[in-house]
């Protein structure tokens, strides 16, 4: 029976063993098979003046009337790029204070939706000892809130960013897949180890560097794309500009965030993502106007193209130089919305739930993302 015992474990063992993803081989591993290493060379040859440098601007806090009006319609609005179509942008939505009304006027006006979850938990523990049902709930829950009350196409939302920035390791990653996502932009990179989008059909390279899991199965097809990490205040490494700790005039702001943009620019020419919030301009003085100085600098230079995340995955699929490269941020599909303000409830709370549809008779939440 012992035996039999220590025989099970060492089977259970070899199982777990063989679930691991195996290096990546760039001979076997080719992007027109959907296919990227992450410890791949640069697919950019030549004279790096000759390719775009591509930034994504990110927001990942709840979409709300104040927001939309005070920062993202007066920032990003009537901006173009190089190449004179508009700029874009991504918002990873998190479910609890977003107004879905505002939500379907950025999917309207171009700028990319993808997924922030429903509760959007505070605490890192939460996500990074989560169950891989509770992340369906989370994430498969957060899209079909999206699709149904900002009346945005389900098959548009394809990108994910989970709380805090903080993974379940493979859990993750089949959760996402079984929420019909198709890229991840949660993990940082250092400074020091700069690396482009790459899948997971292979082993990542990629080091774990916020303390949780990070996922080491093969998920074919699925992209990882790397939050590059800043330089901040005395010389911290950083992924989300509030917590790099920069402060001071609208010109000192704007030159900080210039120079990560040019750090960049000048070496690897790697995608960049820069994380921004709503707190971060309620809590930083001068940072609104730097902000908008940043975007003025960097939509000078011919080679700066701002995009969406989603535009950033198919630019590493085919990737084109600068002669050649051209934005669209408008999405195929525009759906409108019958905007309607309803009074639910949560619990035994009332909640204001701005909406695209009819009301429904609860705020939708986890187990409930249709709010029946």
């Amino acid at each position: 029976m012992k035996f039999f015992a220590v025989l099970c474990l060492a089977i259970q063992a070899i199982a777990l063993v063989s679930a691991q993803a195996q290096g990546c081989d760039e001979n076997t591993c080719k992007i027109e098979s959907n296919c990227r290493c992450s410890n791949g060379a640069s697919p950019l040859d030549g004279d790096l003046s000759e390719w775009p440098q591509l930034v994504s601007l990110t927001f990942d806090d709840a979409i709300t009337e104040r927001v939309y009006n005070d920062y993202l319609e007066p920032l990003l609005f009537s901006r173009t790029n190089p190449d004179n179509n508009p700029i874009g942008a991504t918002f990873f939505v998190p479910h609890e204070y977003t107004d879905y009304q505002r939500v379907n006027d950025l999917y309207s006006i171009g700028f990319e939706i993808g997924v922030h979850s429903i509760t959007k938990e505070p605490h890192q523990k939460y996500w990074r000892e989560a169950t891989e049902e509770t992340l369906i709930k989370e994430f498969k829950g957060q899209k079909q809130i999206i699709k149904n009350f900002a009346n945005i196409p389900e098959e548009s939302i394809i990108g994910v960013r989970t709380p805090q920035l903080q993974m379940a390791g493979n859990f993750s990653i089949k959760a996402y897949l079984e929420s019909g996502l198709t890229y991840d932009s949660s993990w940082p990179s250092l400074p020091s180890k700069r690396m482009f989008p790459y899948t997971l059909d292979y082993l990542s390279t990629q080091e774990c560097l916020l303390g949780y899991e990070c996922p080491n199965e093969s998920f074919p097809g699925f992209w990882i794309l790397p939050i590059n990490e800043l330089i901040g205040n005395k010389g911290i490494e950083c992924n989300a500009v509030a917590s790099c700790k920069v402060s001071g005039s609208a010109e000192f702001i704007s030159n900080w965030l210039t120079d990560q943009v040019e750090s960049v620019r000048n070496s690897t020419k790697v995608p960049m993502t820069l994380m921004f919030n709503s707190g971060w301009f309620n809590s930083t003085e001068n940072s609104a106007e730097g902000f908008t100085k940043f975007l003025d600098n960097l939509l000078e230079k011919k080679d700066v193209f701002l995009v969406s995340q989603k535009q950033v995955v198919e630019w590493i699929k085919e990737p084109v130089k600068l002669a050649e490269f051209q934005t669209d941020s408008q999405n195929d599909e525009i759906y409108g919305c019958d905007k309607t303000k309803c009074l639910v409830k949560k619990g035994a709370e009332d909640r204001n739930f701005n909406i695209c549809t009819a009301c429904p008779k609860n705020y939708p939440w986890l187990d409930n993302p249709d709010g029946n």
